[in-house]
């Protein structure tokens, strides 16, 4: 627990406590109550001013079961104590825990001692059986050890006055420390102890003459401690200034700016009611003291609402002073805010501090408006955020798994998503400080996830290409189309190298390469071949045109057929023949020449072609033949 929670949850408890002892019947009496909270223990002080008379017993009673009922957080031992305005140490004490309820240990001690310091080692406390009574005090119980009736009745004797003729009884106290917080009295270190008592060694006779100085002395102080009291003699100027010191701390409450108006109120208040106080009994103005007295201490009663309402504020103002603040501040504050304006709500319009009362609860009211808007906003911020990071966990998840465009392009998507909730987060609110630090981290993640998403497109449209043109090659081959197989295979073989690695299809198209390649190579003998088959083709077709035609021709891929025609070989021979009969050297010389240039064309045909060649005659009888080197 917290120091700010728990100085918060100590003012609520004290709050709480007040109440509950107003509603058990000390109403409008000066009991204040404080709490500290101690890791897993709680310490509770009602401190009151020496002329309060209080049964310790009931009062403690009252307290218990108040806590009990509140049933504070993480709280198992409880330490109750009772004392007296300026004074260091409680006069009673009281501890239980939360699993041993209502007055539970065995002695509850009630202790009463010297306004002088105790020494470091025991404190001894005489007490006499008969002590004088005062204005204060109407009725003497003697202390006791048994718990049995030790709290029937109770009072706050003046120790500065005793008896002579009294048997002392002392009681041995352990050591007590200064911060009783920080270590509560325990019951059970108490135990009654006899103190001895010295020899009398003087004479009868001088005890008588010292008796009777002594009642004499007493009777003397007693009429002087009795006219010397306030407002027995003369006029009583306590009352105007007690009236004077209200009117002032109602003027405070009215005028006065600054934060702690309703201390300085009280203080004042306080002081008149100082002033009142001491007035005894036997005094003429004592009805009109004590009816002034009754009005002040009630009107003390409202300013510690007051305080305590001014007190909750203040925390609650401090848990929401740096915004932005996160939702569980702002709860808290809210919850402050709520119990501050119940504590005003507990005084009654009649009062002098109604006013104040009802100007502070309409601004607290406003910081509560305004606290649940920016809760709101807060708690709105928080579910946006959390609404952010579930996407990218999503996002983050399909990322682990992510292989094709498709899946890529869907981690993308995630990642943009929570950055456009991100973007919707409030400047104004601590959800926002971490989604400052959430969206660099979201982009480079979402950068990834497109760079991602276009190499696996990339990949996979490359090996797309590859296959389908594959494909088409194929076709083609079957057709003999050979000139477009290879060039649908140059292009597979491409596209199938253009797939990236480490990617979702580089493994499918890695054996591709090598099949591709090994394909484009046939295609492309293939289309060799074919090559040599239409040059050849179209060299014959050169060659053997003429008037008449020279030949006709077949051609594959293992051998070309050429047949002289006919009508070439009798326009031949006749020549021949005729360049014989009439001696014509020269015509004779000229066909030798042509058959030869013929021959060597078909020749070359052949070698250009790779293909053996076979040459007949008109009649259809092979006159030649050709193998390429």
């Amino acid at each position: 627990m917290t120091a700010a929670t728990r100085q918060s949850n100590a003012q609520i408890l004290e709050v709480k406590l007040q109440q509950h002892l107003q509603a058990a019947g000390f109403k409008n009496l000066p009991l204040y109550i404080s709490c500290d909270f101690r890791d897993e223990s709680l310490t509770v002080v009602g401190e009151h001013p020496r002329s309060l008379v209080l049964k310790a017993k009931p009062t403690f009673a009252v307290l218990e079961a108040a806590i009990l009922e509140i049933e504070p957080a993480s709280i198992q031992q409880i330490g109750l104590c009772l004392k007296i305005t300026g004074q260091k140490q409680p006069y009673a004490f009281h501890s239980f825990t939360m699993h041993q309820p209502v007055l539970s240990r065995p002695k509850t001690v009630l202790l009463f001692k010297k306004t002088e310091n105790p020494p470091a080692e025991e404190t001894g406390i005489v007490l006499t059986e008969n002590v004088a009574q005062t204005a204060d005090v109407e009725e003497e119980i003697p202390l006791e050890t048994d718990g049995k009736d030790a709290w029937d009745e109770e009072y706050f004797p003046n120790l500065s006055e005793s008896s002579s003729n009294s048997e002392p009884i002392a009681f041995k106290v352990a050591a007590i420390p200064a911060d009783i917080a920080d270590n509560p009295f325990n019951p059970l270190d108490m135990e009654v102890v006899t103190v001895a008592q010295k020899p009398k060694h003087s004479p009868f006779a001088m005890l008588a003459a010292a008796g009777m100085v002594s009642v004499a002395a007493l009777v003397l102080a007693g009429g002087y401690y009795m006219l010397s009291r306030p407002c027995v003699i003369g006029g009583c100027s306590a009352l105007a200034n007690a009236k004077q010191l209200s009117e002032n701390s109602t003027k405070t409450l009215k005028t006065s700016k600054v934060a702690n108006s309703p201390q300085e109120a009280q203080r004042q208040l306080k002081q008149a009611i100082a002033l009142l106080e001491p007035i005894p009994s036997w005094s003429i103005h004592r009805g009109e003291a004590q009816s002034a007295l009754e009005n002040y201490r009630s009107q003390n009663q409202n300013l510690n609402s007051a305080i305590d309402a001014a007190r909750l504020a203040q925390s609650a103002a401090q848990k929401t002073q740096n915004p932005p603040y996160s939702a569980e501040d702002g709860q808290e504050a809210q919850a402050l805010w709520q119990s501050a304006i119940a504590e005003l709500g507990e005084i009654p319009p009649d009062s002098p501090v109604y006013p104040f009362a009802q100007k502070k609860s309409k601004e607290y009211r406003k910081n509560v408006a305004t606290g649940n808007r920016q809760l709101s906003t807060e708690k709105k911020a928080e579910k946006t955020l959390l609404a952010a990071k579930n996407t990218a966990q999503i996002a983050e998840a399909r990322e682990a798994v992510a292989t094709t465009a498709e899946t890529w392009d869907q981690v993308q998507s995630g990642w943009e998503e929570s950055l456009e909730i991100l973007s919707e987060i409030p400047t104004n609110t601590t959800s926002y400080q971490q989604a400052k630090l959430l969206v660099p981290k979201y982009e480079t993640k979402l950068s990834e996830a497109r760079e991602r998403k276009n190499v696996e497109g990339i990949s996979e449209n490359a090996y797309t290409q590859a296959v389908t043109l594959a494909a088409e090659a194929r076709i083609f081959e079957g057709k003999n189309a050979w000139f477009k197989a290879s060039e649908s295979w140059r292009r597979a073989l491409s596209y199938a190298e253009q797939v990236p690695a480490a990617t979702a299809y580089s493994p499918k198209a890695k054996p591709l390469i090598a099949s591709y390649k090994t394909s484009l190579q046939q295609a492309e003998v293939k289309l060799q071949e074919e090559r040599n088959l239409q040059k050849a083709r179209t060299d014959l077709d050169r060659t053997c045109k003429g008037n008449p035609k020279i030949c006709d021709y077949t051609v594959s891929k293992d051998l070309i057929a050429v047949q002289m025609t006919p009508g070439y070989v009798q326009k031949l021979q006749e020549t021949f023949i005729q360049a014989n009969n009439n001696n014509a050297v020269k015509t004779r010389q000229a066909v030798e020449k042509h058959v030869q240039t013929l021959q060597k064309a078909l020749e070359a045909i052949a070698e250009n072609a790779k293909i053996p060649m076979q040459v007949y005659d008109g009649e259809g009888k092979r006159i030649g033949s050709h193998e390429p080197k």
